[in-house]
C-alpha cells in the first residue's frame, strides 16, 4: 500500500464527524427556525417543560394524557430530524464528498479525504450510496462505525458496501492535529458525565418507588 493511499485512524474520522455533525446541527437548527419554529430545539423544550410540570400524584388519566402527549413530541421531532438529516445531510456529505475537495469540511480539516477502493475520487453515484450505507452502520448500534477502527484498512461498514476508503488527504501530514485531541477529550467528558447522570437519576427514581 503506497503513502497515498494510507488509512485514515479511526480517531481522525471521529473528530472530522463530530465537526461535521455540529455544522449540520447549527443548519438544522436554523431550518427549523426558520420554516418549523415549533421543531427543533423549540420541539424538545417544550417537551423538557411538560415532563417538568407534571403531577406524579395526578389521576391515571391525566397521566396518560401527558404521556400521550409527550410521545406525539418525541414522533414529531423523531420524523422531522429523520426527514432533515436524509435531505440536507444528504446533500452535505454527497456532494461535498463527490467534489474536487473529495472531502467534507470536518474531513478536510483534519486533512482525510474519501476515495474509492483504487484510491480515485468517487462520483455521486457512490457517494450516495456511502451515505445510505451509513444508515445501516448506525442501525448495528455504531458496531458499522467502530469497524474503521480495524486495522490495517480500517474501513467502515458503509465504505465496505459502498467500495470506499478514507485515506491521509497528505502523505506527510498523518498526524491528528492538536485541537483533534480536546474534541476527542472532550466527547468522552461528556460521555462519561451523562453515564454519571443517568445512573444517578436512576437511582433518585428507584430510591423514589421505594418510599411510596
Amino acid at each position: 500500500m503506497n503513502a497515498v493511499n494510507r488509512p485514515a485512524g479511526f480517531w481522525k474520522r471521529y473528530v472530522a464527524y463530530s465537526i461535521d455533525a455540529l455544522l449540520l446541527w447549527a443548519v438544522l437548527e436554523g431550518l427549523a427556525r426558520l420554516f418549523v419554529p415549533d421543531l427543533g430545539m423549540g420541539e424538545v423544550a417544550h417537551l423538557q417543560t411538560l415532563l417538568g410540570n407534571a403531577d406524579p400524584d395526578a389521576g391515571i388519566e391525566q397521566q396518560a394524557a401527558v404521556l400521550t402527549q409527550a410521545v406525539g413530541l418525541l414522533t414529531r421531532l423523531t420524523l422531522w430530524l429523520t426527514l432533515a438529516w436524509a435531505l440536507v445531510g444528504g446533500a452535505y456529505f454527497i456532494g461535498f464528498e463527490s467534489s474536487g475537495w473529495q472531502a467534507t469540511p470536518g474531513k478536510r480539516l483534519v486533512g482525510i479525504k474519501v476515495t474509492d477502493a483504487d484510491g480515485a475520487r468517487i462520483g455521486g453515484a457512490r457517494a450516495a450510496a456511502r451515505f445510505l450505507a451509513a444508515g445501516l452502520s448506525w442501525a448495528v448500534l455504531n458496531l458499522g462505525q467502530a469497524m474503521a477502527a480495524i486495522p490495517p484498512e480500517h474501513r467502515a461498514l458503509h465504505d465496505l458496501i459502498a467500495g470506499t476508503r478514507v485515506v491521509d488527504a497528505d502523505p506527510a501530514r498523518t498526524d491528528m492535529p492538536w485541537w483533534g485531541w480536546l474534541v476527542v477529550a472532550a466527547s468522552v467528558l461528556a460521555f462519561v458525565t451523562l453515564i454519571v447522570t443517568t445512573v444517578f437519576a436512576t437511582w433518585q427514581a428507584v430510591a423514589a418507588i421505594g418510599q411510596v
